[in-house]
């Protein structure tokens, strides 16, 4: 998993993620998935992010 912390304007951060192992994973796997909020912190934007990675990955299974 990738997880990107980016800073957002006027203030705060957001996180972006994609989830994937390898080449055959299914193209969901490989999308670019936003948080859509932003959190005072890099961590809590990170945290979230993986938080909503797991979600998503225990909805598709393995």
């Amino acid at each position: 998993m990738d997880i990107d912390v980016v800073p957002a304007k006027p203030r705060g951060f957001c996180a972006r993620f994609r989830i994937f192992r390898d080449a055959t994973d299914a193209t969901a796997w490989h999308q670019v998935h936003v948080s859509g909020s932003v959190f005072e912190t890099a961590q809590a934007a990170e945290e979230a992010a993986l938080s909503m990675a797991l979600e998503q990955v225990l909805a598709r299974g393995s």
